[in-house]
C-alpha cells in the first residue's frame, strides 16, 4: 500500500472513531449550541462551494452533461431515503426494516467517501484533509446520518461498528481496485448531490435559530485555510 493509501486509510479510521464517539459527545445548549453549529455550518457550505462543487466542474470535462444527473441522483436519493423514514415514523412492524435501511445507507455513504479519498490525497494531500473535515464535523458534531432523522431509528453498538468501517473498507476497496477515471468522477459528482443535501439541510439552523456572525466566521475560516494551503504549497 502506497503512502497516499496509507492517509486515505488514516483519514477513514479518524471519520470511524469519530462516528462511534459522536453521540458521546455533549454540544452546549443555548446560544453556544447554535454558535458551535453555525459555524460548523459555515465550514461546510464553505467546502462545498469553494472546494467540492469545483471538482464537479472538472468532472464535467469527462462527463459533460451528465455530471448534473448524478448531482440530482445523489440529491435525491438521500430526500426519498430521509421522507420514507419520516412516513414510517412509529409504525413498528417496519421498525426492523427500517433500521436496516439506515444501516445500509449510511455505510454507504462512507464507503463511497473512503472510495473517493485515495485518487484525491493522491492529486493532491490537502484535497482530502480537506474533503474529511466537513463529514467529520456531520460525523462528531451533528451526530446525524443520512437516513436518520434526529435520532429516531438509532443503531445499535453493532451497527454503529458496521457503519464506522464503511470509510477504511471503503479506502481499502480503491487500493485493490483503483477507479477509472470516469467512475472517479460519477462517485465525486454523486457525493456532491449527497453533501449538498446534508448541508443545506441539517447543518443550516432553521427559522429564527442559529447565529450568523459565526456561520461568516466558518466561511472566513474555510476560506482563509484555502488561500494559506495554496500559499504553502506549490
Amino acid at each position: 500500500m502506497d503512502q497516499s493509501n496509507l492517509i486515505a486509510l488514516g483519514l477513514g479510521l479518524t471519520v470511524a472513531v469519530i462516528h462511534l464517539l459522536g453521540e458521546n459527545i455533549k454540544i452546549p445548549t443555548g446560544s453556544r449550541h447554535f454558535r458551535l453549529i453555525s459555524f460548523a455550518a459555515g465550514v461546510s457550505i464553505g467546502y462545498l462551494f469553494l472546494d467540492l462543487l469545483p471538482q464537479t466542474y472538472y468532472a464535467a470535462e469527462q462527463l459533460k452533461e451528465s455530471v448534473f444527473l448524478f448531482l440530482l441522483l445523489g440529491f435525491s436519493i438521500v430526500h426519498l431515503v430521509e421522507k420514507y423514514f419520516y412516513q414510517h415514523t412509529g409504525k413498528a412492524a417496519v421498525q426492523k426494516k427500517l433500521k436496516a435501511v439506515h444501516t445500509v445507507t449510511f455505510f454507504s455513504y462512507y464507503f463511497l467517501i473512503g472510495v473517493v479519498l485515495p485518487d484525491l490525497i493522491q492529486s493532491e494531500i490537502y484535497e482530502g484533509i480537506l474533503f474529511i473535515i466537513p463529514v467529520a464535523l456531520h460525523a462528531g458534531l451533528i451526530g446525524a446520518s443520512l437516513a436518520e432523522v434526529h435520532g429516531q431509528f438509532s443503531p445499535n453498538l453493532y451497527e454503529k461498528v458496521a457503519i464506522s468501517l464503511g470509510a477504511p473498507l471503503g479506502v481499502l476497496f480503491a487500493s485493490l481496485i483503483p477507479l477509472s477515471p470516469i467512475v472517479y468522477h460519477v462517485v465525486i459528482s454523486g457525493i456532491s448531490g449527497i453533501m449538498l443535501y446534508v448541508f443545506v439541510r441539517e447543518f443550516l439552523p432553521e427559522r429564527e435559530h442559529g447565529q450568523p456572525l459565526f456561520f461568516v466566521l466558518g466561511l472566513v475560516s474555510f476560506y482563509a485555510l484555502i488561500q494559506l494551503i495554496h500559499r504553502i504549497l506549490p
